[in-house]
């Protein structure tokens, strides 16, 4: 079946620019924009408006730009943004760039990023074969979809134990310390008062 093919092709052959071909000069926000779909993995890099980057940048996902110009550095963070929101919160995928990512040395994070995509689409491809029957194609759809939960499951359990390990990195347990703090404060000056 060409289809299957295709399929097994696309998951072989689709991934991102490499750190060495991503462009050396700032590009404003029309034209990352217009760039990221060449950034697509498996097809799969979903469409970024403008709004979205912007989102991203007030949740403290992305660096800000410089200016209105953005770098390599940030089509790293976007490029990663736009493969892992298909499985990842914003929180979560917060909480893995920011301990993934060393600033400046966003180009070996991004090495290790396409690495491990080269590794994962190409073991997803594994089985796939034109030759398959539908049943037999049904049965691989069903795997790779339980592999894919599975995954998801062990993913996020994984950034729950990194968040317990860092509980200053977890925006809500920043704001209950917070609270928690006012009320002692707030204790400890009624308890002043009457004194």
């Amino acid at each position: 079946m060409e289809e299957v093919l295709n399929i097994k092709k696309l998951l072989a052959e689709d991934r991102p620019e490499t750190w060495d071909t991503l462009p050396d000069i700032e590009l404003y926000m029309d034209q990352v924009v217009s760039y990221l779909p060449r950034q697509s993995v498996g097809g799969k890099l979903l469409p970024m408006t403008s709004a979205m980057i912007n989102n991203y940048v007030k949740d403290g996902l992305l660096p800000r730009a410089n200016g209105k110009r953005y770098n390599k550095q940030h089509l790293v963070y976007l490029t990663a943004i736009g493969l892992l929101k298909n499985v990842l919160t914003v929180k979560d995928m917060k909480l893995l760039l920011d301990q993934e990512i060393v600033p400046g040395q966003e180009a070996q994070f991004y090495r290790k990023f396409c690495d491990g995509v080269d590794e994962a689409y190409d073991a997803a491809g594994v089985g796939i074969d034109p030759s398959l029957s539908e049943a037999e194609l049904m049965d691989l759809a069903l795997r790779l979809a339980l592999i894919s939960c599975a995954a998801k499951t062990a993913c996020e359990e994984l950034l729950g134990v990194i968040r317990d390990l860092n509980p200053e990195e977890d925006p809500k347990a920043k704001k209950e310390a917070a609270k928690r703090e006012k009320a002692e404060r707030k204790a400890a000056e009624k308890a002043a008062a009457t004194e």
